[in-house]
């Protein structure tokens, strides 16, 4: 016997359509925002900071002029050292905002989504509530009719009013 309680089969259905989603959403990459994420991925990781730091040790190490055979090719101050790590920052930079724009833009599809998805689920509940009141007329069920909540509930959410509240509320907290 599991002992992790079992997943509806509703749930494995929208937790797949999320992959599915997901899947789509990587297809539509373009070649630039791949290379961009498999870039900033690396630069994240802990495996380029050790060798960023095995490299800078051993150049600083080659041209301290600790080693009597070796000419240093970059003595100290080490500009171009310098200038290979800000050539570096500039790179790991574009890379990263190329990474931060693609994730930006699937957190906003995701986002729509979400709003046409609670859209849609208030004018189900606001069209259920209807048609429950209509039953409980048919059969002529005590229904608590002065209940202004309940008949506020059964009319259907005009979005732009809402927002417009939103705002005015903004505006007063302000």
């Amino acid at each position: 016997m599991s002992s992790h309680p079992s997943v509806a089969a509703t749930a494995k259905r929208n937790v797949e359509t999320i992959a599915q989603l997901e899947q789509q959403l990587v297809a539509q990459q373009s070649r630039t925002e791949r290379w961009g994420s498999g870039v900033a991925r690396f630069f994240g990781s802990l495996r380029f900071v050790v060798a960023q730091v095995f490299l800078i040790v051993a150049w600083i190490v080659l041209n301290a002029r600790r080693i009597t055979w070796l000419q240093p090719f970059d003595p100290y101050p080490f500009p171009f050292l310098s200038l290979i790590v800000g050539i570096e920052f500039i790179f790991l930079t574009t890379c990263v905002l190329i990474n931060q724009k693609h994730q930006m833009r699937r957190a906003e599809q995701w986002s729509h989504l979400h709003l046409q998805l609670s859209m849609l689920t208030e004018q189900e509940v606001t069209k259920n509530m209807q048609v429950l009141h209509l039953i409980c007329q048919k059969l002529k069920l005590d229904t608590p009719t002065h209940d202004q909540q309940v008949s506020d509930l059964s009319q259907d959410t005009e979005v732009t009013a809402l927002v417009d509240e939103i705002e005015k509320a903004r505006e007063n907290d302000a």
